[in-house]
């Protein structure tokens, strides 16, 4: 599964804008409130219409996020709050080979599409309906879900969304983790999806405590443990090779590669964030394509959705997060959003999208740029090798300067108005006694 282009319309702030995407990173950058949450939002709705008529899932999470809400209509605020309709998103992807478009729509019950002007007061609101209709995707949905209950080894798209509250702290009970199970009609391979646009689940964590449980079900285990082994071996995440259960103290464990061990909850966030995130993918992976055995983390394609995806890194490992996550996942193509320069600077040609800048940059504009080029020039925050205080200061002196320059022509009583002025142009920076003797030797020497 590949997303190609991803059109929005009237969702939230985009009236109306076209992605176009990398085959395996792209990385939105932005100011807040340029969209970054809203893309990732949309990507994942528009990818859920699709899983939620692949899986037929009951769960409640995974049906209202396939669905256009209120809260997602675009407004314009006048002297009234106007909602513009209709709001629609239309993905084009190729899923197993097969290149596929769909949207869904959400307009006014009596508004004609063709009309994609319309626009209503909020004290209408009563009048809408939310309508989700599909373009073939339904037929190819059916397909592969017939296939797989006829057990033929067709490959699933693997789905994940990785929210900004991704620590994997969160316990489910037994009884919530069958009844988790029971959300999905039929086919125990899509219980990959289950909770897979939860931006806090942590399905394999609570795999991992009732893995004997599982066991003692029928259900092989051994396969997905190695298949968690090896993707956190080719991760090499500080070192951290292995994961198990201690039922003894009711918590997880990891190895590295000399042998020591230590609690997964007391891990740094950054080291937690990365396992956590590494394993869940790679046992959705598991579970939704058996046949693929202990190699499925290379073998599955599909989305992976992963806001803020330098949160709680340390800097040497921003540097690195893209290429570990490509090596060990190689046909997973992944969407993240950040506002680190060490994420850009590791970036490829075609990999990063500016919405601040719609256009596509070349490579060369900042793959490999030192991070003060990329930070100014690239994320449009200028003079970076300075701190606030030294630019402003900076800025007083020119400021001085030129006074000093305009005081020959000055009246006597112009002159110790300007004296007055310099005087307070400078009090803030009494502290710094050299940088003010010096300006009060400026002001000395040409005999003010």
């Amino acid at each position: 599964m590949k997303i190609l282009q991803l059109e929005l319309q009237n969702f939230r702030c985009f009236e109306h804008k076209v992605f176009e995407f990398s085959e395996q990173f792209n990385v939105l950058i932005g100011d807040n409130g340029t969209g970054k949450t809203a893309f990732s939002d949309a990507l994942r709705l528009i990818i859920a219409v699709f899983i939620n008529r692949l899986a037929e899932i009951r769960e409640d999470t995974f049906c209202d996020k396939s669905r256009i809400q209120d809260s997602d209509i675009r407004e314009v605020r006048n002297q009234i709050i106007e909602k513009k309709l209709p709001v629609k998103i239309v993905c084009k992807s190729i899923i197993n080979d097969v290149p596929i478009e769909w949207f869904t729509i959400y307009r006014d019950s009596n508004d004609v599409y063709a009309n994609n002007n319309y626009v209503y007061s909020d004290r209408n609101s009563t009048n809408v309906r939310s309508r989700s209709t599909s373009q073939d995707i339904s037929p190819l949905a059916d397909s592969l879900r017939e296939k797989v209950n006829n057990s033929q080894n067709v490959n699933l798209p693997l789905v994940a969304y990785y929210g900004t509250g991704r620590l994997w702290t969160v316990k489910k009970e037994y009884k919530e983790y069958i009844e988790l199970k029971n959300s999905l009609i039929g086919q125990p391979r899509f219980w990959g999806y289950t909770g897979s646009i939860d931006p806090r689940a942590n399905l394999v964590i609570d795999w991992f405590r009732f893995e004997e449980l599982e066991i003692l079900l029928g259900q092989q285990s051994s396969t997905i443990h190695q298949a968690i082994s090896n993707a956190l071996y080719t991760c090499q995440i500080d070192n951290w090779i292995e994961m198990n259960y201690d039922s003894n103290e009711d918590t997880l464990v990891v190895k590295s590669l000399n042998g020591n061990t230590q609690h997964f909850t007391k891990l740094s966030d950054g080291v937690k964030n990365m396992i956590g995130m590494v394993a869940d993918i790679t046992y959705r992976a598991a579970k939704l394509n058996p046949h693929l055995g202990a190699d499925v983390s290379k073998q599955t394609p599909g989305i992976v959705i992963i806001d803020e995806i330098d949160l709680h890194l340390h800097p040497k490992w921003q540097r690195r997060v893209v290429e570990d996550l490509k090596r060990t996942f190689p046909k997973i193509q992944f969407f993240a959003t950040t506002h680190s320069p060490l994420i850009i600077q590791s970036l490829r040609e075609g990999e990063l999208i500016d919405l601040n800048n719609p256009d596509l940059l070349p490579a060369a504009e900042y793959e490999n740029k030192y991070q003060e080029y990329i930070t100014e020039y690239i994320m449009h925050t200028p003079n970076t090798n300075r701190n606030d205080r030294h630019q402003q200061m900076m800025e007083t002196a020119e400021r001085y300067y030129q006074m000093l320059e305009n005081a020959n022509n000055t009246s006597p009583e112009e002159l110790e108005k300007l004296k007055t002025e310099l005087d307070e142009l400078i009090e803030p920076y009494s502290d710094d006694v050299a940088y003010h003797a010096f300006l009060k030797m400026e002001r000395l020497a040409r005999g003010l």
